[in-house]
């Protein structure tokens, strides 16, 4: 009976182990739950992660409009497909930060893999709560979608097969289809890219993706196999994929880097309150609504009138609070992100977001006229004026300095401070030169793996920057008065060219200071901000009439031939061209007519 009974235990230890489950001892059991739940919460972590790197939002659920993003991934047509390529080139890119190639190829290798060696290990149903934590957590469901059909692949038959590596390595295949889809999707993204490395830089990010997901697929089935699918193949590796990419991040990357991609997102050149909008394509529902209401009795010119003058009032920070606030947040969210990070590469830049945040303002005179609102920054606020200074005293020979100087020079102005003004434009005219001249090999001569400059995706104009400041140190230095001082260019300083009314205060310049030294210059603003183009062209007509004396004369000379050329009319606009490069010689405005006359062919025979 004994010997029957040793029979039978040799039979059964004999028996080939499956999975961890295959082993029905108590201890056993209570480890792989144990164990399971360790992975569970290490996994869910990693998926916050990943959503973290997107948003700065630790937890996706906490989200107010979770449930609308979440919603919003379905919706091929939107931007906010959380795709692994979409991950790697927003907030962060990995253009910009070549070292998050490696940060989001191992999150992206684990959370692949994971999923599958546990329907490998434990059986199917286990690898639900890492699904979930992929569509949830890391609102990523259509990647959790595609680890449902690899998870498939890998675990069940008839997919599976015999060895396990050869089901992990085919359990691949629909996250290779998947990975291609959501290039595509993101293909418009892609084709921004200037730089032929950057094309490298994407695809190498999801190569390691996958080619991580296969080793560590490996490493755990071969831990697996030699502690004959005892619990505990998979915790120590997630341990590692956990701990790993944010090692990396937090040393080689920088929380700073996340939190300023996304104030840069919010606040920054492409933020959605930047770009210019179509107001009657937003208009167009209000007013039929309007329209069907039987109460009303206005027609569709009076409505749609009255909504852009209100529009234009609330987008107006003087006249309402709505664009106020916005400013208000840019600024409290660039002075929280330099309290937090005083030392990061990117203060100064967080401070030129806030400075032109502040100086923001909308081009009424087009949102008038054409029923489109953009905004410019070239009428400053004294509200800035702080975070300009900041910037040109602790970075001075940066990018953004430059600009500083230009925007602290227009604030001196008004103030009456004409000589201050003139010494930051000379700063100004001098370390953009030098900038420009130091730029044209720079994004040449940087390394496969270097970062770019903080300053890099600010879209500073940088030439026209320094072109802006001589024109106006030419009308500063053409323009002290003998008689009233500086009092005209003080008073001319504190009006917006693309603000209403313009014109009207101009006027009301030349009445309070009658033939004063800036009276030519503010003949031709008048001319230019005339809307009807034919008295606009008899007005600068007039003003190129004026004594060659007249420092207002070579802008008013390159005017009229821009005026000339718009109206295809091209012997007068190249006489005007020519008179420019000819008499004035050393103006600003002999570089714009001579770039004119390339433009029409005729650069070498002219300006020689």
């Amino acid at each position: 009976m004994s010997a029957d009974v040793a029979i039978n235990n040799l039979s059964a230890s004999d028996q080939p182990v499956a999975d961890v489950w295959s082993r029905r001892d108590a201890k056993y059991r209570r480890r792989a739950l144990m164990l399971m739940a360790i992975n569970i919460v290490l996994f869910g972590g990693l998926c916050c992660v990943t959503f973290w790197l997107r948003t700065g939002t630790g937890f996706a659920p906490a989200s107010e409009d979770y449930w609308s993003v979440f919603s919003a991934t379905f919706n091929p047509t939107t931007r906010t497909q959380y795709t692994p390529l979409s991950l790697g080139l927003a907030p962060i890119s990995i253009v910009d930060v070549p070292m998050m190639i490696v940060v989001l190829g191992l999150i992206l290798a684990a959370l692949i893999a994971i999923p599958i060696v546990v329907s490998i290990l434990y059986r199917i149903w286990w690898a639900t709560p890492f699904l979930v934590s992929v569509a949830f957590l890391a609102v990523m469901p259509w990647l959790s979608i595609t680890l449902v059909a690899s998870c498939l692949i890998a675990s069940v038959r008839p997919f599976r097969v015999r060895s396990r590596y050869a089901s992990a390595l085919m359990s691949l295949i629909p996250i290779v289809i998947y990975m291609f889809m959501a290039s595509r999707q993101a293909s418009g993204a892609v084709e921004r890219l200037a730089n032929p490395s950057d094309l490298v830089k994407l695809q190498s990010m999801l190569s390691l993706a996958l080619v991580a997901a296969a080793v560590v697929m490996g490493i755990v089935l071969t831990i697996a196999r030699l502690v004959n699918y005892r619990p505990g193949a998979i915790a120590p590796l997630m341990a590692i994929l956990f701990v790993s990419p944010a090692v990396i991040f937090e040393f080689q990357v920088g929380r700073d880097e996340l939190h300023y991609r996304l104030l840069e997102q919010e606040y920054g050149p492409g933020s959605q309150y930047m770009v210019s909008q179509d107001i009657q394509q937003m208009l167009e529902p209000i007013i039929e609504a309007k329209l069907a209401n039987p109460e009303n009795k206005r027609s569709y010119a009076w409505i749609r009138d009255q909504l852009t003058w209100r529009i234009g009032l609330e987008m107006d920070p003087e006249a309402n609070a709505t664009w106020a606030k916005y400013q208000d947040k840019a600024a409290l969210d660039a002075d929280r992100f330099v309290h937090l990070f005083p030392d990061s590469r990117y203060a100064t830049a967080a401070l030129y977001i806030k400075g032109r945040a502040l100086d923001m303002r909308p081009d009424l005179t087009q949102l008038e006229s054409e029923a489109r609102l953009s905004f410019h920054d070239d009428f400053p606020s004294e509200r800035s004026r702080v975070a300009w200074e900041k910037i040109v005293h602790n970075a001075p020979k940066t990018p953004q300095s430059v600009a500083a100087r230009l925007q602290l020079a227009r604030l001196e102005m008004r103030k009456g401070g004409v000589d201050e003004a003139i010494r930051r434009l000379r700063h100004a005219i001098e370390h953009g030169s030098r900038l420009i001249a130091s730029k044209t090999s720079a994004e040449d001569d940087r390394p496969l793996m270097g970062r770019e400059p903080p300053e890099a995706s600010l879209e500073i104009p940088l030439p026209r920057k320094v072109l802006e400041a001589r024109i106006l140190l030419t009308l500063l230095e053409n323009n002290r008065d003998p008689i009233y001082g500086n009092e005209p260019i003080q008073e001319f300083a504190h009006y917006d060219p693309l603000g209403l009314r313009y014109a009207e205060n101009l006027t009301r310049i030349l009445k309070q200071f009658p033939n004063c030294q800036l009276a030519d210059n503010l003949r031709l603003e008048i001319a230019r901000a005339t809307v009807d183009r034919e008295k606009r062209l008899s007005a600068i007509r007039q003003c190129t009439l004026a004594a060659d004396s007249s420092d207002a004369l070579p802008e008013a000379l390159y005017l009229l031939g821009e005026a000339y050329q718009a109206e295809q009319n091209t012997e007068p606009a190249v006489n005007a061209y020519d008179r420019v490069i000819r008499a004035f010689p050393d103006s600003v405005w002999r570089e714009f007519a001579e770039d004119r006359l390339r433009e029409l062919n005729l650069g070498g025979s002219e300006a020689n």
